[in-house]
């Protein structure tokens, strides 16, 4: 999992995934889940900024759903990653 604040697309978290995923694809026990802001424009006002920032409740969102993954490829749990937001 990698949290970032910027956009889901060409972001730090995108690159770092896409890392992982190119060099230790087969070391992965669950997908690689992104937490990021909403691919959208930074907001400039302060109460939409927090909105757009993860906050504790999305990461928590996204390592349920990751612990949960099981061995076959499917979710134990349906609850909704922050990354798919």
């Amino acid at each position: 999992m990698v949290v970032d604040e910027s956009n889901p697309r060409c972001s730090l978290a995108s690159d770092i995934g896409a890392s992982v995923a190119q060099e230790a694809f087969g070391s992965l026990r669950a997908p690689i889940r992104l937490v990021t802001g909403p691919h959208t424009p930074v907001p400039f006002a302060d109460s939409l900024e927090d909105l757009f920032i993860p906050d504790a409740q999305k990461i928590i969102g996204a390592v349920k759903t990751t612990v949960d993954w099981s061995s076959d490829g499917v979710e134990r749990s349906w609850v909704t990653s922050a990354s798919r937001r």
